[in-house]
């Protein structure tokens, strides 16, 4: 059982014997196995598009990969800094179900252990990496830097503390903190699934059109990140209680998760196995050859 697979956080799982008890189970089931499935074809992306396996490399990381003459300081720190945010990137969105794993911590736990020193090297490396990258060439626009940036200040932040924590055996503090680091973690993957599921379904309203940008080109630059750590607060503070009391409210839960399923859903789809997907159109002709 993992942590993140069920609507009652952090505690022992209580008797879902109601019709709508089982629907939250199993919509729980569903979101998990969604991120297991969907982050792993998000990492092998990264791993086969980063090493220029498939239709064309990254374009931040191109010139390195590729042999090409490097010209100044910046450009290597640059160059060498989104490598590391790709490869250890590649790690933080593989190895979370290790990581998060109830069943794991409690009868391996120096598989969880070295897992989780991995995991916030990893945490810490992808953001200096994807900092570096900022401060040297930027993002491609300044408010961009300046979301990018503070998404990864919290995710080093996140690494940071749920290592102090371990060592320190605060373990409540330390799962808090990992999953946080998650939170922050699932942020680059649903950054693509956001956009392309508001552009299919609700016909890319308030987007900028061509180089000019919308409002929510600037809102969808803190919606891939902040509302994860909403959840994750929320899920954290209240992980010894049920979240969902009565009947109404867990109808009401069913029908809301169920409808955010069906979204995140259709989005794993277009974005990974459809030619026009972000991931899809280098990943089908990676497997096609």
């Amino acid at each position: 059982m993992n942590e993140l697979d069920s609507p009652y956080i952090g505690q022992s799982q209580p008797q879902l014997g109601s019709a709508p008890a089982r629907l939250l189970r199993w919509t729980g089931r569903f979101f998990y196995y969604a991120c297991l499935v969907g982050l792993g074809v998000f990492g092998t992306y990264i791993i086969l598009r980063g090493a220029g396996s498939t239709l064309s490399n990254f374009d931040q990381w191109h010139d390195l990969v590729a042999g090409l003459p490097i010209r100044s300081v910046s450009e290597w720190i640059a160059n060498l800094g989104i490598g590391m945010h790709f490869v250890c990137g590649a790690v933080l969105v593989l190895a979370w179900p290790i990581l998060l794993s109830s069943r794991i911590r409690a009868r391996h736990r120096a598989v969880h252990r070295w897992t989780g020193r991995v995991y916030v090297t990893a945490g810490l490396l992808a953001g200096t990496g994807g900092l570096s990258f900022i401060f040297t060439r930027g993002a491609y626009v300044q408010s961009a830097s300046i979301a990018f940036g503070i998404w990864g200040a919290v995710m080093m932040l996140s690494a940071a503390m749920a290592y102090v924590h371990a060592r320190a055996k605060r373990f409540d503090l330390h799962r808090a903190w990992a999953i946080r680091l998650f939170a922050m973690v699932l942020g680059s993957w649903l950054f693509d699934l956001e956009i392309r599921a508001w552009k299919d379904l609700a016909g890319g309203i308030g987007f900028g059109k061509g180089d000019t940008s919308g409002p929510l080109d600037y809102a969808m630059l803190y919606l891939f990140f902040v509302p994860n750590l909403l959840v994750a607060e929320f899920f954290i503070r209240n992980k010894h209680r049920r979240l969902v009391q009565s009947g109404n409210a867990k109808w009401s839960a069913v029908v809301a998760l169920a409808a955010v399923g069906l979204i995140f859903g259709y989005a794993i789809v277009a974005v990974t196995a459809t030619h026009t997907g972000k991931y899809g159109k280098h990943l089908l002709q990676f497997i096609s050859g």
